[in-house]
């Protein structure tokens, strides 16, 4: 039987971003799942992932606020197998609020949204900071009645995840992150800038002032390329990418793809850019590479943010896949010891998997037991 959702949209009214601009009418598109106690001790935060959505749960065929975003790929929610009665994230005793970030192009204000002139804001909005994003789903949590709560941020969700502790230690209970360290490698920062290039050598791209109904696809395809690469475990690619050589692309000209790789990777390509908008991608990883803990807190150094943390006695559950190319073990467990160093309690679990950095979202099933453990407490 299919569970059918239905997404809701809160105003956060003029919202006030890092960036020192101010929008008006400012959007934030949510979904929830369960039923908030009484005393709304029971709340769970979600945050998605990089390109993500709010729908993590059931089947919703219809985002009115996405336009032709919203694809049938986008209609099955993100963790569905998480998510449920009985499941890790257990419906029946949990309530689970997962809202889109802003700046994406899935109902939450972002450059695709209308601005007062009757266009798209385009490359005017506002470049967004992880602790814009933070501070807006806060105030969602606010208008729903839920003071305290628990976090789930796989992948960039993770990273929010941080900057959203630091900003509110008193309410937050407990944290769980996958796949994701306290800052990006250098290698993502080159990888990131290159992606931006690419969509802004589109010719398409017009300094971001396109209409939604020309959109610089090839760009954005070529993006999603290069940064795809990152989230694959690339030795196990070629055995991934046995689907046949695919004749039709609408990325290359002359050039056919001779190599099963190649076209898997086209196919991944144009694809997303049929559900993504450029210039909202730009805004996310964008805010993924300038993640700077120091720098959004106002704290001296990494260790006095951790030293928060623990001062507010949080608990963390720390996932790592050995698999992954974009946030390694190695890099995540050094994340893990110095939260321990900090006197954080910290628990860390390396995921064994040949899905690299995806894993989360593959193979859920290898998530279940700590997080159902973490999560286990009556008052969650």
């Amino acid at each position: 039987m299919t569970f059918s959702v239905t997404s809701r949209v809160f105003s956060l009214g003029d919202f006030h971003f890092d960036s020192g601009e101010t929008l008006g009418n400012t959007q934030l598109a949510y979904e929830t799942y369960g039923t908030l106690a009484p005393d709304a001790s029971n709340a769970v935060l979600l945050f998605h992932a990089l390109t993500g959505s709010h729908h993590a749960h059931g089947h919703n065929e219809n985002l009115p606020e996405a336009g032709s975003f919203w694809q049938p790929e986008n209609y099955d929610g993100w963790w569905d197998s998480m998510i449920g009665p009985g499941k890790p994230l257990d419906t029946e005793r949990l309530f689970i609020v997962c809202a889109n970030f802003l700046g994406s192009c899935y109902g939450s204000s972002g450059p695709a949204s209308i601005a007062p002139d009757g266009e798209p804001w385009g490359s005017r909005f506002p470049l967004v900071t992880a602790n814009d994003q933070a501070r807006a789903q806060a105030r969602l949590l606010e208008s729903l009645g839920i003071e305290r709560f628990s976090v789930v941020g796989p992948s960039v969700g993770g990273m929010l995840t941080l900057a959203l502790t630091h900003l509110y230690p008193e309410r937050v209970k407990r944290v769980i992150l996958i796949g994701v360290s306290d800052a990006p490698p250098i290698e993502h920062k080159l990888s990131v800038f290159e992606q931006i290039t690419a969509i802004e050598l589109d010719a398409k791209y017009r300094a971001g002032r396109y209409p939604l109904s020309d959109p610089p696809r090839r760009g954005l395809a070529l993006a999603r390329i290069i940064s795809h690469k990152l989230f694959l475990y690339q030795r196990g690619l070629e055995k991934r990418a046995r689907r046949g050589i695919c004749e039709d692309n609408e990325l290359l000209t002359w050039y056919r793809p001779t190599r099963n790789t190649e076209s898997y990777m086209i196919h991944q390509g144009t694809k997303f850019a049929k559900r993504f908008d450029a210039n909202a991608y730009i805004r996310i990883v964008n805010m993924w590479a300038s993640f700077d803990l120091p720098a959004l807190t106002g704290e001296p150094s990494v260790a006095a943010v951790f030293a928060r943390y623990a001062q507010y006695k949080i608990p963390f559950l720390i996932y790592s896949i050995d698999t992954d190319c974009c946030f390694t073990p190695r890099v995540i467990s050094q994340f893990h010891r110095r939260l321990l160093k900090a006197g954080v309690n910290s628990t860390y679990i390396c995921i064994h998997s040949r899905k690299g950095h995806d894993s989360f979202l593959l193979e859920p099933e290898l998530y279940d037991a700590g997080i159902r453990t973490m999560l286990s407490e009556t008052s969650c």
